[in-house]
């Protein structure tokens, strides 16, 4: 069972910012094992992307550890994780257009959501071009060396890519154009409250509570 997307959306912003300006607690995991339990099947998954996402935490944590104690530096590596594993968990297999769909739900400017839809499909297109070129090198045994050739195939890919980006942003627009685009995108999306949004409203508002009421 999926989250509404607007919820999602709300419960990072809320969840990180909450974090953020407080002192680490231990109440804070709450939410972190119902989205756990939602993702169980893709944990590992996401477990390796926050470990990757690790070697920056640790050189932050480490300069802090050198800057001040090992207490505060203990409580930011612990708050950064936590707000990057909660984060991971709501959006592991989102495509980026969810987002879009959570700001529409929210009433955000029409403007604001079009321009947000184009940024996203954009980057999609970009990263199946990156992934195509890919798979494209691989087929040819391309081998990254530290030698003037890596450097210029790098390069073409580099330059490929803008090419195609600049190219089919042309396009877009003049079909937008020809289709009387006047500002206003229309995506479909289901704008309804399960039980699991309902929890997970519940465990924010439990956090909110503790933090901010007592």
């Amino acid at each position: 069972m999926s989250l509404n997307p607007a919820i999602s959306l709300l419960s990072a912003v809320g969840f990180s910012l909450i974090l953020s300006f407080s002192k680490f607690e231990l109440f804070f995991i709450l939410p972190l094992i119902f989205l756990i339990y939602l993702n169980y099947k893709n944990i590992l998954n996401i477990l390796k992307k926050l470990l990757f996402l690790n070697f920056f935490v640790l050189v932050l944590t480490l300069f802090l550890y050198f800057e001040t104690n090992i207490n505060e530096a203990l409580n930011l590596f612990l708050k950064v994780n936590f707000i990057l594993l909660f984060n991971l968990l709501l959006f592991y297999s989102s495509n980026g257009f969810d987002i879009v769909k959570a700001f529409m739900i929210l009433k955000f400017p029409k403007k604001f959501n079009s321009t947000l839809y184009f940024t996203v499909k954009s980057i999609f297109d970009l990263n199946m071009e990156f992934k195509n070129i890919k798979e494209s090198l691989k087929a040819r045994n391309f081998k990254a060396k530290t030698d003037i050739f890596t450097y210029k195939t790098y390069g073409n890919i580099f330059g490929i890519l803008f090419l195609k980006t600049i190219k089919n942003s042309e396009k877009l627009k003049d079909s937008f154009k020809a289709r009387g685009f006047k500002g206003e995108i229309f995506i479909n999306y289901e704008n309804s409250f399960s039980l699991v949004d309902s929890i997970l409203i519940f465990l924010i508002s439990i956090i909110i509570f503790l933090k901010v009421v007592l």
